[in-house]
């Protein structure tokens, strides 16, 4: 029963490295998303508003 523990090891270790790794890509990648939502529930639509007049954003 150990030399199966100890056999399945490394690839439990390389297993939640992936999962870790793939999580916080994730997350880096929606943050934008959530700041900007954050950002128009903050009470900051007249500066979004006048940045859409100004052709700035799109």
């Amino acid at each position: 029963m150990a030399q199966d523990l100890a056999t399945l090891g490394p690839s439990a270790i390389v297993c939640a490295a992936f999962l870790a790794g793939a999580w916080m890509l994730l997350r880096h990648e929606l943050a934008p998303k959530r700041r900007a939502r954050a950002g128009r529930d903050g009470g900051h639509g007249d500066q979004l508003t006048s940045e859409r007049d100004d052709g700035s954003e799109s």
